[in-house]
């Protein structure tokens, strides 16, 4: 205890994101970023303290409320004011996130095994270099501006509502906000979906083909089908490679080769044909865009308005973007992790519970604690300001947290709630609570998924949804950018939305108003 600075019990501390199945590693390349780094990147001064409070694998992101309000403040403030700058801080986001995916696809074409202990530090301080940058920056202009209380995303939608009004359009704010704001590229996840279908249409125009996936199980559809057709195994194996580390996030596992198989016994079982899906899907991904250029063109947007949806648009891609060029720098430290944990007889587990900055000494120098490093799966404190960045586990974490003056939690019954409209709609339906993959199971057609966020994992479940309600919000919360993208009603920042509502709740969704209200 006496490495940390005093904490004040005046300080009132809030909860800045939940991070479900992540680590110690991740967790400490972006916080230290945001503390150490930011006030020298123009980023914003105000945030002097954090901790991030790690229960097994699920963690909590603390800031002072004041500090965190200060600096989402003056982000929000300086974006409005200068949208350039922070157009072309998103340019060297994406720019960085490429790097890191370029730097990752290295270390997977490696044979790791046969590299010295060097070698592998060389490869894991080049991938380090820009997950630090892309993710220690990204949260900056892609998160914090528009956290908990929507600036950004309020400030932009008053904006926009108010010329609506000035020059009488008949478009709804919600539906303009929605399509104005939607992003022109593609994330991974749409590409998949249209190369999946496209791979189900050439399996359909074979009825040995389909014969084998309505017939058979996963490996055996693999073994009959590179006999049958070497080339559509190709396809599909290559399918897997370059989409499986989507579901990888933090600490993994892939998606296996088996569930993409069972999509396609799925696809080839169902009454329409792939390539009518197909079809649609483009088709539609067309009109939108059409429909988002003649929307352009019919309100005569003033240049500073246009200029703030561009932004909005460039920040909804880039948050997604970002996070999947993450999801493949893991995907690609598990086996370097692996290797590098065989040579030092840790677990891949125990190489996650390391701070970035202690890979290396542990590697070359053999300078880790594996006690210390189980003590802090089950429990720890990761405490940093401008100077400090320590580790308490066990009774000293506890300890810290008794100390701790925390926000209190949101109301537990109430009748309505309210937030931010992401896609437009109305929906009446069953709630269904779903933070973690295991709990999908629990969707029909037409639930009403609620989380306090969502990630790729939970994609297949949202696709099932008749509206999607999330605690996180702001335009480019994943929540949001799946609504827009599936185009079903959605409403994000809603304090307390998966502690409040309860599996089997009816409720009403106006997506239009932003309400969400429960039906007796």
């Amino acid at each position: 205890m006496k490495r940390f600075p005093p904490v004040r019990k005046r300080d009132v501390w809030m909860v800045g994101a939940e991070v479900p199945q992540t680590s110690i590693f991740f967790m400490s390349v972006a916080t230290r970023y945001i503390l150490q780094e930011w006030p020298k990147l123009g980023l914003g001064a105000s945030i002097h303290k954090y901790f991030s409070y790690l229960d097994s694998n699920d963690c909590k992101m603390y800031f002072i409320r004041r500090e965190f309000d200060a600096g989402s403040d003056f982000l929000a403030r300086k974006m409005f004011q200068n949208p350039r700058w922070a157009l072309k801080l998103v340019e060297k986001i994406e720019q960085w996130s490429r790097k890191l995916m370029a730097a990752s696809n290295k270390v997977l074409k490696s044979r790791l095994d046969e590299l010295t202990d060097a070698q592998l530090v060389k490869f894991y301080i080049h991938c380090l270099q820009y997950h630090s940058l892309q993710n220690g920056v990204g949260p900056s202009v892609s998160w914090l501006a528009d956290a908990e209380k929507e600036r950004f995303t309020k400030g932009l939608w008053k904006r926009l509502d108010d010329h609506l009004r000035v020059i009488g359009s008949p478009h709804g704010i919600a539906d303009a906000f929605s399509v104005l704001t939607t992003p022109q590229k593609d994330s991974f996840v749409a590409q998949e979906e249209r190369d999946f279908l496209a791979i189900a249409v050439l399996l359909h125009r074979k009825p040995r083909i389909r014969k084998i996936f309505r017939s058979s199980t996963g490996p055996t559809i693999l073994k009959k089908l590179r006999l049958v057709n070497t080339k559509l195994y190709h396809r599909i194996q290559h399918h897997h490679t370059r989409y499986c580390w989507l579901a990888y996030q933090y600490r993994g596992p892939a998606t296996p080769i088996e569930e993409y198989l069972g999509r396609w016994q799925e696809a080839l079982k169902g009454r329409v044909n792939p390539q009518k899906l197909l079809d649609k899907l483009v088709h539609d991904r067309k009109g939108f865009l059409a429909h988002q250029r003649r929307l352009v063109r019919q309100l005569k947007l003033p240049a500073d308005l246009t200029r703030l949806l561009l932004l909005a648009q460039r920040l909804v891609f880039i948050k997604g973007f970002r996070k999947e060029a993450v999801y493949h720098g893991m995907y690609a430290y598990d086996p370097l992790f692996r290797e590098m944990g065989r040579r030092l007889g840790l677990t891949i587990a125990q190489l996650w519970a390391m701070k970035a900055q202690e890979i290396v000494p542990a590697l070359l120098k053999r300078e880790f604690n594996a006690d210390e490093l189980n003590e802090r799966q089950k429990i720890a404190v990761e405490f940093i300001d401008r100077t400090h960045d320590t580790i308490l586990t066990g009774k000293k974490a506890k300890v810290f947290l008794k100390n701790i003056t925390f926000e209190k939690a949101h109301p537990k019954a109430v009748r309505e709630l309210s937030g931010t409209p992401a896609c437009p709609g109305r929906v009446v339906g069953i709630v269904r609570i779903v933070n973690i993959p295991q709990e999908m199971q629990k969707m029909k057609p037409g639930d009403i998924l609620v989380a306090h966020n969502t990630n790729p994992n939970l994609v297949p479940a949202m696709k099932k949804a008749g509206a999607l309600i999330s605690e996180a919000g702001g335009l480019t919360c994943h929540t949001a950018i799946v609504a827009r993208e599936l185009r079903i009603p959605c409403i994000v920042g809603v304090p307390g939305a998966d502690k409040v509502l309860k599996d089997g709740d009816k409720v009403e969704v106006d997506a239009n108003e932003g309400i969400v209200r429960r039906i007796k």
